[in-house]
């Protein structure tokens, strides 16, 4: 089964590639290589255009399924046929914004877990808000959601350099470790996943993570908390927006 190379894993800010068609499906292609970032880790999916011969079809999801990277369109008729090259580009407003989102959850995330001893135990970005849950020993108070809103957001305005980078599983684990991070994520991965890639935000947070990013928090924006949602004992979702 041939592989599609993740082109977002090195650089997230790729609007544009060529690529060519491995597999086809009645509503689907799968790509030797692209920019789309697929469904998975809480994160949406990216959407866009695939351009062949005068024809335009709109890729509405992008999901992994039978070990495929699957881009699915509207259009059943006339799909460009294997090996065939196509022109693809990404809606660079929806994959900008989830970058935003990702890069605000992990300075948030890190900022809980500094001063609330609380881990994330899971998320979900989308275009519209970010949110995460987290273990904690105490609900909070509309006092800590708004101390914590101002925290994060003097963390975002330092203009930490957000850095991506790919070690061997053991190095990676040593490191997150040394760091004081969880590397669950790490252990639920498959041992034939030897390469795993590290997202660094400064000096103050680190992580595997296979997601979206923007360069710096700089282009972030502001957070804003907007809810606070109890999910049964020891455990709080909070959603956030980005202001524009």
């Amino acid at each position: 089964m041939a592989k599609t190379e993740m082109l977002y894993m090195q650089d997230n800010y790729l609007k544009k590639f060529s690529a060519r068609i491995i597999s086809t499906g009645e509503n689907y292609v799968v790509l030797n290589q692209t920019a789309f970032y697929p469904l998975g880790g809480g994160q949406e999916s990216d959407t866009g255009i695939m351009l062949h011969q005068g024809r335009t079809f709109t890729i509405t999801s992008v999901r992994r399924e039978s070990g495929d990277v699957r881009h699915f369109f509207t259009e059943t008729e006339g799909i460009p046929k294997k090996d065939e090259i196509v022109e693809c580009e990404l809606d660079w407003e929806k994959r900008f914004t989830h970058m935003r989102y990702h890069s605000a959850i992990h300075v948030f995330s890190r900022y809980m877990q500094l001063e609330y001893k609380a881990d994330v135990v899971g998320n979900n970005i989308s275009i519209r808000s970010g949110r995460a849950d987290f273990h904690l020993e105490n609900s909070l108070t509309q006092e800590d959601l708004q101390k914590i809103e101002d925290a994060v957001n003097n963390l975002i305005e330092q203009n930490f350099p957000i850095n991506i980078n790919f070690m061997p599983r053991e190095e990676a684990i040593k490191f997150l470790n040394e760091k004081g991070y969880q590397t669950d994520y790490i252990d639920m991965v498959p041992p034939s996943v030897k390469i795993f890639r590290i997202i660094s935000v400064g000096e103050y947070d680190y992580a595997s993570c296979a997601g979206t990013h923007v360069s710096n928090t700089s282009e972030i924006g502001r957070i804003k908390i907007v809810k606070r949602r109890s999910m049964g004992v020891g455990k709080e979702r909070i959603t956030l927006t980005l202001e524009q």
